[in-house]
């Protein structure tokens, strides 16, 4: 079996990936109006790439194969998704959703910048804890969690950075000591799967081979299980910070591009806030 039949034929669909997928953009629909605009189209795109990472044969080597394949889908589903889909989603539709008990009240709190900081590093480092890792392989339902759970926790951290709702964002400089201190956290981690000996995940040193690919990818490609984990490793840690830079680059960009009518003022002491104040006319 050569590389395009590996990937023309190793596609899943996923019932519960195509259903909550759909469930997704109809309640986005519905809280929009079906318009489509250029937040819709960012909302569109996020939810593309769930379902790209869920039922191509990124899934498919990731789970039996790649921990490296396995890793770009993680990055996909923690960092990439779910900021496409918090930039999407317009400001008067995330402001009547936290003006309904009980969203509101659990927002406040999964949006303090400590608790999402927390979440958004702390699911990296356990999911990827080899136990876990191991067990989220064996099990379909630990499995489906650990995608889902991917994806709600990477648009709690993103929340303070880039919420819909300026007034529940950190200022610039605090956004990019919250985004330089993630980075850095995933940064360890990536080197720790890096530098660490194969066969930290014991299932991608002998898998199944149940389509025959073992030779193509151990041989022709040379991803020997020690190549294959150091391959996750760095994505983890360069095109991840990556991410985080770009993000941090954004904040800033946003700051000095702002109307002078904006300052930035310190509320709730740590929470620095971005608000608009207007003259006295």
């Amino acid at each position: 079996m050569n590389i395009w039949q590996v990937l023309s034929s190793t596609w899943n669909m996923e019932p519960w990936v195509l259903v909550s997928a759909l469930a997704v953009l109809v309640a986005y629909g519905l809280g929009t109006g079906f318009k489509f605009t250029k937040l819709s189209a960012l909302f569109i795109t996020g939810i593309t790439i769930y379902v790209l990472a869920l039922v191509s044969p990124l899934d498919y080597l990731g789970r039996t194969y790649l921990f490296s394949a396995n890793m770009i889908q993680h990055i996909l589903l923690l960092l990439v998704v779910p900021l496409l889909l918090l930039l999407g989603i317009p400001k008067t539709l995330a402001e009547k959703a936290l003006a309904i008990e009980p969203i509101g009240a659990v927002m406040k709190v999964l949006g303090n910048p400590i608790v999402a900081w927390f979440l958004g590093v702390g699911s990296m480092w356990v999911w990827h804890l080899p136990s876990l890792h191991e067990s989220v392989l064996a099990n379909d339902n630990l499995y489906i969690t650990q995608q889902i759970s991917f994806v709600l926790i990477g648009m709690i951290f993103w929340w303070p950075v880039f919420a819909p709702v300026e007034s529940r964002r950190l200022s610039p400089l605090v956004s990019t000591l919250y985004l330089s201190s993630a980075c850095l956290g995933c940064t360890i981690l990536g080197m720790l799967i890096t530098f660490a000996g194969a066969g930290l995940y014991a299932s991608y040193m002998t898998p199944v081979d149940t389509i025959g690919i073992l030779p193509l990818l151990r041989g022709e490609l040379c991803l020997t299980p020690g190549v294959d984990q150091q391959i996750g490793g760095l994505t983890m840690w360069v095109p991840g910070c990556l991410i985080y830079l770009a993000a941090s680059m954004v904040t800033i960009a946003r700051w000095y591009g702002a109307p002078e009518d904006y300052e930035i003022s310190s509320n709730s002491g740590a929470e620095g806030l971005l608000t608009a104040t207007q003259e006295n006319k």
